[in-house]
């Protein structure tokens, strides 16, 4: 940033974070992100190592080459994040990254020797880390190093109560909440309104407990006391075991399998705990043979397991292996939810891969090893065939015609980045063209594309709600709960009305120009950024419905103590529901103010999340900080005040603002 790597630039890790900020902790760096010792006078006190790369990242600075062990042993190594699945895009090829000011590599015993790195530098950092490390008692003995149980139903309570309170009703044309009377007509389509979407991808992050993640469906068919509400999967994620006919080895029946000590033929690759018949814990075996595809077409293939790693090639080609791997620093135990948006029904992982084959016999074979988890093994191959894709794409929209209120649910995970993976934009508008009573339910971590949007009569936003999440959402659709998170972000109408996306600014882009990416929009990022180019978003900063309406009237402010502003707001709960309400305040820019000195048309400066009876009113106070008021000055290097009108408006959105007062700063 600026010209130095961000874990050796000494004005964010030094000046920024401990002087002006007071932080007493450790910095460490990411994998691969500490290219010399040089980097610990700036200011890093820990080195995450990471071996050479095809990026180009140095060998362990502080420590050296003999700190850099690889994980892998040779063996094919699954994606940490899921890989790509047959709905995603490949990513594009991209060049390798600038990577910013050149370091010449030099590792902490070279810099020790010729004294770029000082003794009491690295005593520095140390004392900073066994500071770290006394504060939590590692060092006194007062540490805990007993297995806790966990508070398995109370942390559900909580996750529960999360997903609802953090849930947006983005839309809403009188659809929502459904009746008790909708419910004998009303169908639920999409994998995602089968199976919880918890977690939305792997990696570095808790992948749930499947046991607790019961779906929409079922929440809704049981909280309802209604089994009649009908589903359509659309895109069935778990598939069908392939057929024992199209497998053969030598031109008989079946695959082969060898394992550490014996030889044997499987008809068809099923075997799990729920059909009775896993493999043993700590089984090592590979499976060759043919499949017999009996015309050309896009297979989806699934090779589902747990309690092992697999891999799967085909004609000779790798096409993929499980998420986790002997060595994996995150984990070498595979789990249900490592390589797919959803585990398999009956709770495995699913590697699931797109593969075009041509009508006939392709070689197939199939590899297994232990990972530590000394589970009994499941395994099962299984596939979508064309044929069946299709098929289920016409059930689902025939599933809506038929029902008076269609529930789509869909879902992003990777690739791409603004909108939808695979055909779900077609998919909600072909139920939308069949059924003019059309809800849709999110289950995306960030804005995509809406190009459907004017068609349907609600959208409900629900993230990635974790493992109770099947509950919240089934809550939120019967009103059971009200909604009433707001958009923390802005939600664009296409990607090119975001800063770094716009053509217009090259420089902004990851690109940039001449290799250097500049955030030339200065202080107006996110919502500033619309405001301030005019952009009408499709949901605005702050933004968020509910099953009832509020009411603000009776704005009053006056100078707090600390030279900021304390203001009161009557607020009405003006409908029939009881909700909650998140006002929000937001303050203009000076009226006249020095051109050197950059302000945003309006930033949000207060807000607050009240609960209100059908019908209550309360007076609501929140406080402005001075620092609000403040912007910083580079010449003086402290905050300062700037003298000015300013407007200080009361709103449910950063484009909602309902009550406007003046304030004269000085």
């Amino acid at each position: 940033m600026n010209g130095p790597y961000a874990c050796g630039n000494a004005a964010t890790l030094t000046t920024s974070l401990r002087h002006d900020l007071g932080f007493a902790g450790f910095v460490t760096s990411d994998w691969g992100a500490t290219h010399s010792a040089l980097f610990m006078n700036a200011g890093l006190d820990v080195e995450m190592i990471d071996g050479p790369d095809s990026a180009g990242y140095q060998e362990p600075a502080f420590l050296g080459a003999e700190a850099a062990a690889a994980a892998t042993n040779g063996d094919t190594q699954g994606d940490l994040y899921g890989g790509q699945i047959p709905e995603e895009t490949a990513p594009a090829p991209a060049d390798a990254p600038d990577q910013g000011q050149k370091i010449a590599p030099k590792t902490i015993s070279a810099a020790l020797k010729d004294g770029s790195v000082t003794e009491a530098t690295v005593t520095r950092a140390a004392g900073r880390v066994l500071l770290a490390m006394d504060r939590l008692g590692l060092l006194s003995g007062g540490s805990k190093h007993s297995v806790t149980r966990q508070s398995i139903e109370a942390n559900a309570s909580i996750i529960e109560r999360t997903a609802e309170e953090s849930a947006v009703l983005l839309k809403n044309n009188g659809a929502l909440p459904l009746k008790a009377a909708d419910l004998d007509s009303v169908v639920l389509i999409g994998p995602t309104a089968g199976q919880v979407d918890a977690i939305g991808i792997s990696g570095e992050r808790s992948l749930g407990l499947p046991e607790r993640q019961v779906g929409p469906l079922a929440a809704l068919r049981r909280i309802a006391g209604n089994a009649r509400i009908r589903y359509a999967v659309e895109d069935d994620m778990t598939g069908t075991p392939i057929p024992a006919a199209m497998l053969s080895h030598a031109g008989r029946p079946g695959l082969e399998r060898k394992g550490a000590d014996a030889r044997q033929i499987d008809a068809a690759l099923d075997f799990t705990v729920k059909g009775g018949n896993p493999l043993p814990a700590e089984t090592s075996a590979l499976w060759t043979g043919t499949l017999t595809v009996p015309e050309a077409g896009s297979y989806w293939l699934y090779l589902q397991a747990l309690g092992t790693i697999a891999e799967l090639t085909i004609d000779g080609r790798n096409l993929g292996a499980t998420g986790a791997y002997p060595g994996d620093v995150h984990g070498d135990i595979l789990q249900p939810n490592q390589d797919n948006v959803l585990p398999t029904t009956d709770g495995l992982d699913n590697l699931r891969i797109a593969v075009p084959l041509t009508a006939g016999a392709h070689a197939i074979k199939i590899r297994i090893r232990p990972d530590t988890s000394h589970a009994p093994v499941q395994l099962r191959l299984n596939w979508l065939t064309p044929q069946q894709r299709a098929g289920d794409h016409a059930a689902a929209i025939e599933a809506a015609r038929q029902a008076r209120i269609a529930v789509v649910f869909v879902w992003s995970r990777r690739a791409p980045a603004f909108a939808l993976a695979g055909d779900q934009d077609r998919l909600v508008e072909e139920v939308a063209s069949v059924n003019p009573n059309t809800i849709v339910v999110l289950n995306t971590s960030q804005p995509v594309a809406l190009p459907w949007a004017s068609r349907v009569k609600a959208i409900l936003q629900m993230w990635w709600p974790g493992d109770e999440g099947g509950w919240a959402t089934a809550k939120l659709l019967l009103g059971r709960s009200n909604p009433a998170g707001r958009l923390p972000v802005t939600w664009a109408r296409t990607l090119e009305d975001y800063p770094a996306s716009n053509p217009h600014n090259k420089e902004r882009s990851s690109a940039g120009l001449e290799g250097k990416t500049v955030f030339s929009e200065g202080v107006n990022v996110g919502y500033r950024w619309f405001d301030r180019q005019g952009v009408a978003p499709l949901f605005p900063f702050g933004h968020g419905l509910s099953y009832t309406s509020f009411a603000y009237s009776a704005l009053k402010i006056a100078i707090a103590a600390d030279g900021g502003i304390d203001l009161s707001a009557r607020i009405r709960n003006a409908g029939h529901a009881d909700g909650d309400d998140i006002p929000q305040v937001y303050l203009g820019g000076p009226a006249d103010h020095p051109q050197r000195i950059e302000f945003p048309v309006r930033k949000l400066v207060a807000f607050d999340r009240i609960f209100l009876k059908a019908g209550e009113t309360r007076i609501v106070r929140m406080h402005v900080p001075l620092r609000q008021l403040q912007s910083w000055s580079t010449a003086r290097h402290q905050w300062v005040r700037v003298a000015g009108k300013r407007i200080l408006s009361l709103g449910a959105s950063s484009r909602d603002l309902r009550l406007h007062q003046a304030i004269e700063a000085e």
